[in-house]
């Protein structure tokens, strides 16, 4: 499973170069297209859902299907500014219309900006209270000048419109039901890193995950990737599936900021204690940069599927995390700030997750004292100062309590570096599987 192509890479950036421009939010035509780009990326697998607009889902109500056909402000110069078409980050995102001539004063009271990055355009939204306004760069504002302004925005909110999410669920090779959940979020503009490199990642994960079961290979899990707008799409899916997740799910990862090389960062569940923790902290702790957080940082989808009512093992998993890049939520967060190496070294290290959580069991000894692995081929029978091979190690420590993370732990090996020794040790019965 773990042997990738090279040009993955390339492939995962040129996904994102084609849903970069594309204007999405949490509802409307370019979430659609979004995830009709990712599903031809699956061979057409994907489940493409919608629940109508108004529809009460817990404690909120679907929001109205959203669209803009343009937006723009006319300076008092005639020189047309913040236009919607040149970077869909200019407008508020769910801007209510306008057709109005103001004042510098009073657009000033609509228009945001960020002294400390002054040369970026930021992203800003209002889903849940109706508001019109445009996003600038702090520079351009500055140059704004008394006058009258030509405010235009052609929006609509579609109170008979639909969100859209999607399900892809690959089934086990076995007859378990347990599940990984895998999920991310679709409903950014063009943002590259912060929106698009998290359910790419998930995509080719799902793609290879796909490939590898295709071809004959065991999964010991079913794998459910979900792609949602954040927020209020995990809330409609746990409204649809909260029994079943909860009964099923073992583990599970929310995806986001995946696609630069600077860290690695895990955002624990709340009490940083489920399966999803253990196997992110084996499998991301000795990676360069590696920060860990604890759930009072969290700022995803993880605050939706581990609030106390839910509580499902999921924890945030990132490269440098959001808020930490001065990029995020700006313009300054483009195609060049994410990279092939990226996004291909997050795809990577997700594969050697999933590998280390396949691996993870508990096995006892057979055995009283050591084996005479000897005779079996498994050790050398010429004496010499060597230290115990691996698989006597192994073996040391299969007491019907650790499973093989915290064995891997103690050995300072990944756990699917012991799948070899597991299997031998399996053919020659001198381990047994504790059933958990």
């Amino acid at each position: 499973m773990l042997n990738l192509n090279a040009n993955l890479g390339k492939q995962m950036h040129a996904l994102a170069s084609r849903l970069f421009p594309l204007f999405r939010s949490i509802t409307g035509e370019g979430f659609r297209q979004s995830l009709g780009i990712l599903n031809e990326n699956l061979n057409n697998a994907l489940n493409i859902h919608s629940i109508k607009s108004g529809t009460q889902v817990f404690d909120w109500l679907v929001p109205p299907e959203y669209s803009v056909k343009e937006a723009f402000i006319i300076t008092p110069e005639g020189k047309k500014i913040c236009d919607f078409k040149q970077n869909n980050l200019h407008l508020l995102n769910f801007s209510t219309s306008i057709d109005k001539e103001l004042s510098l004063d009073e657009l000033n009271e609509h228009l945001y900006s960020l002294e400390h990055l002054p040369e970026a355009i930021p992203y800003v939204t209002s889903y849940y209270k109706k508001r019109w306004g445009f996003c600038i760069a702090h520079n351009e504002r500055l140059k704004l000048k008394s006058g009258k302004y030509k405010v235009f925005i052609d929006a609509k909110h579609d109170e008979n419109g639909v969100l859209n999410y999607a399900d892809l669920l690959i089934p086990s090779s076995t007859k378990s039901k347990d599940e990984v959940l895998i999920s991310s979020y679709l409903c950014h503009p063009s943002m590259a890193n912060n929106e698009l490199s998290g359910p790419i990642v998930a995509c080719f994960l799902a793609k290879h995950l796909q490939n590898y079961a295709y071809g004959g290979g065991h999964l010991k899990y079913n794998y459910r990737f979900v792609f949602v707008p954040e927020t209020i799409g995990s809330i409609v899916y746990l409204s649809k599936h909260l029994k079943h997740l909860q009964k099923r799910v073992k583990a599970g990862f929310v995806l986001s900021c995946m696609g630069d090389d600077e860290a690695y960062s895990l955002i624990h569940s709340p009490n940083a204690n489920t399966l999803a923790d253990k196997i992110a902290l084996h499998t991301f702790k000795n990676k360069e940069n590696f920060k860990e957080f604890s759930f009072l940082d969290r700022g995803s989808d993880e605050r939706q599927y581990c609030s106390p009512n839910v509580n499902l093992p999921v924890v945030g998993l990132c490269r440098t995390r959001y808020g930490d890049f001065k990029e995020y939520h700006t313009s300054l967060d483009d195609l060049n700030f994410i990279s092939a190496k990226g996004l291909f070294n997050s795809l990577e290290t997700m594969i050697q997750l999933i590998c280390n959580l396949e691996i993870n069991a508990v096995y006892k000894s057979e055995c009283f004292c050591e084996p005479n692995l000897g005779k079996r081929g498994l050790y050398p029978t010429l004496s010499l100062l060597n230290s115990p091979p691996l698989i006597a190690n192994f073996l040391a420590f299969c007491n019907a309590q650790n499973d093989c993370i915290d064995i891997a732990d103690k050995l300072g090996i990944k756990a699917y570096e012991l799948r070899e020794c597991i299997e031998k040790l399996l053919k020659h019965k001198l381990i047994k599987k504790v059933n958990s």
